[in-house]
C-alpha cells in the first residue's frame, strides 16, 4: 500500500496542471498514469496533421510560458514535449506513477480515505482523489455488420496506424470533425481514391497559421511580460467571440459569411457545395479549422459522401443508401466516448454508490469539479465545467485553484472530509438550465455530445470563462458539509 494525501488519476493536461498547483501549495500528491508518459490526448493522437485549434501562447499554462512556439497554432509532436518540459522542470515527474493502471476507486467511510485499486496489484490511499482522465480518451467505434468480413485495414484516429502505407490504396474515411478535416489533405495526398462520409456538415473556418518569426521568440524570452500581454489580448478576443456561443447565437451569422465564401471560392461542383454547407447555427457543433479542406474536396479522386456506414463488406464499405464504396483501407475518425473515461474505473462513494450508474442518464456536478455522494472527490474538465471556444486550459487552472482551496478549507475546519450538498448541484443544474436555453449549443438547430439529459441539459458551462473563474475564487462553505470522522451528519450529506 502506498499512501499520500492527494491521488491524481491521469497526467495528461489536466492532471499536470493539478500537480503544479498541489506542488506550489506544498501538498503531497501522487499522479497515476496507465501510459509510460505524459501527455494525454497529445500522447495518443499522433495521426498525420494533428494540432491544435487553440493559439499555441493560450494552449499553455499560464506560468509556464514557452517564448519559442513555432507557430501560431502547434501541432501535436511540439505540444507533447510542451508538456514533458513542463513535468521534468516543474520536478513532477518523481511524482507520477507510470504504468499504473486505475481499475476501481472506492471511499472507505470509517478512515475518511479512498482506496485505489490498480491492474498491477498496488493499492494507493489517500484522503483526496482528482480524476484527470478526459473526455477525448475512449474511441468511438461504429458496430458495423460484417466488420469481421473486411479484409483490409481498419483503425482509429487516435490510434493511428504508423506502419500502413496508404500510397495508391482506396481510402474511406468516417468523420468530418476536428480530426477528419484534419485528416483530408494528407490523405488525399496519398490515397487513389478518398471516400469521405459526412454525417453532418461542418463549419470550418480558415486558419490564421503562421510561423513564429525568430525576432518574436527572442522578445518572448528577453522580455516576458511581452508575451504575457500577447496572450492576454488572444484570450480577451476570444471570450468576445464567445458572447456569439453562450449569449448572442444571432451574432455566429457573421463568422459564418466567412466559411460560405470560402465555400463559394473554393468548391467548383453547386451540388457539391449543397452537401458541405452546414444547415444549423455556426457553433452548434465543434468551430473547426483548415485552410487546405474545402480545396481538398475538389479533387477528382476525392468524394464525399452525405451520410454513414450501415455495414462492411470485404472489400466495401455500404452507405445508408445501400451503395457500396470499394475500399482497402478504413479510418475512423468518429470521436470519443466522453463518459467513457470514467466508465473504465469503477469508481464507488458513499454507501456503494457508482460514478457510472450516478451518471448513466446524463453526467452532472457542481460547479464542474464535484459529486454529491463522492466525498473529496474533484472531476477536472467534468461536465458543466468546460466551454468550447477558447483553450481547455483557462478552466483546467480555475478548477485546480479551486481544489486546493477546497483541500485548504477541509484542513482549516480540522475535518477529514468534505461533500457537496445535494441541494447545492440542483439549485446549480437549474441555474444552468436557465441559462443553456440562450446558448448557440441548444439552440442553434443541430443535435450534438454537447446536449444530454442532465437538468441543465448540456455538458458544457453556458457562460464565458471570466465569469467561470469568478464563480471558482472562492469555496462557498455553506454548499458544502465538512465532516469530522465517524460524525453521523456525514450520512445524511449523501
Amino acid at each position: 500500500m502506498v499512501r499520500t494525501e492527494v491521488l491524481i488519476i491521469g497526467a495528461g493536461m489536466s492532471g499536470l496542471g493539478q500537480a503544479i498547483e498541489l506542488a506550489r501549495s506544498g501538498v503531497d500528491f501522487l499522479v497515476l498514469e496507465k501510459a509510460h508518459d505524459v501527455g494525454g490526448t497529445w500522447r495518443d493522437n499522433t495521426y498525420p496533421g494533428a494540432s491544435c485549434d487553440v493559439e499555441s501562447v493560450l494552449y499553455s499554462y499560464s506560468r509556464e510560458r514557452k517564448p519559442d512556439w513555432s507557430a501560431a497554432f502547434a501541432g501535436q509532436a511540439e505540444i507533447l514535449g510542451y508538456l514533458r518540459t513542463v513535468a521534468r522542470r516543474r520536478g513532477l515527474l518523481p511524482r507520477i506513477r507510470f504504468g499504473v493502471e486505475v481499475t476501481e476507486a472506492r471511499w472507505e467511510s470509517s478512515t475518511g480515505e479512498w482506496i485505489v485499486s490498480t491492474a498491477s496489484g498496488t493499492t494507493y490511499i489517500g484522503r483526496f482523489l482528482i480524476l484527470g482522465v478526459g473526455g477525448l480518451h475512449a474511441p468511438q467505434v461504429p458496430d458495423l455488420p460484417g466488420a469481421d468480413s473486411f479484409s483490409g485495414d481498419v483503425w482509429h484516429s487516435s490510434c493511428w496506424n504508423h506502419d500502413a502505407d496508404l500510397t495508391g490504396k482506396r481510402v474511406a474515411l468516417v468523420g468530418v470533425g476536428a480530426s477528419g478535416v484534419q485528416l483530408v489533405p494528407h490523405l488525399a495526398e496519398r490515397a487513389s481514391e478518398l471516400t469521405v462520409f459526412q454525417r453532418t456538415a461542418a463549419w470550418v473556418l480558415p486558419k490564421a497559421d503562421t510561423p513564429v518569426p525568430a525576432w518574436r521568440q527572442r522578445l518572448f524570452r528577453w522580455l516576458p511580460w511581452t508575451q504575457a500581454l500577447h496572450r492576454l489580448r488572444i484570450y480577451l478576443r476570444r471570450e468576445k467571440r464567445g458572447i456569439g456561443f453562450h449569449s448572442r447565437p444571432d451574432a455566429m451569422r457573421v463568422a459564418e459569411q466567412v466559411v460560405l465564401r470560402q465555400i463559394e471560392d473554393q468548391i467548383d461542383d453547386a451540388a457539391l457545395r449543397d452537401v458541405v454547407t452546414p444547415k444549423y447555427r455556426m457553433g452548434c457543433k465543434r468551430v473547426l479549422f483548415s485552410n487546405e479542406y474545402y480545396r481538398t474536396l475538389n479533387a477528382p479522386h476525392v468524394h464525399v459522401v452525405a451520410g454513414q456506414p450501415v455495414a462492411l463488406r470485404s472489400d466495401a464499405v455500404v452507405d445508408d443508401a445501400g451503395n457500396e464504396h470499394k475500399t482497402d483501407a478504413v479510418i475512423y475518425a468518429t470521436g470519443f466516448d466522453v463518459t467513457g473515461s470514467y466508465d473504465r474505473i469503477h469508481i464507488e462513494g458513499v454507501d456503494g454508490r457508482v460514478l457510472k450508474d450516478e451518471w448513466l442518464s446524463a453526467p452532472r456536478s457542481y460547479n464542474g469539479v464535484a459529486v454529491p455522494g463522492f466525498p473529496n472527490m474533484f472531476v477536472l474538465l467534468g461536465p458543466n465545467g468546460v466551454v468550447p471556444y477558447t483553450a481547455v486550459v483557462v478552466n483546467i487552472e480555475a478548477q485546480a485553484r479551486y481544489v486546493v482551496r477546497a483541500i485548504r478549507a477541509t484542513r482549516s475546519a480540522r475535518a477529514r472530509a468534505l461533500a457537496v450538498r445535494p441541494e447545492a448541484e440542483r439549485r446549480f443544474q437549474d441555474e444552468l438550465r436557465g441559462r443553456s436555453g440562450r446558448t448557440v449549443w441548444l439552440a442553434g438547430g443541430c443535435r450534438s455530445w454537447y446536449q444530454n439529459g442532465s437538468p441543465s441539459g448540456t455538458v458544457l458551462w453556458p457562460g464565458s470563462t471570466l465569469e467561470y473563474r469568478w464563480r471558482l475564487r472562492r469555496l462557498r462553505r455553506r454548499d458544502f458539509v465538512f465532516i469530522p470522522l465517524q460524525n453521523r451528519e456525514f450520512m445524511r450529506a449523501r
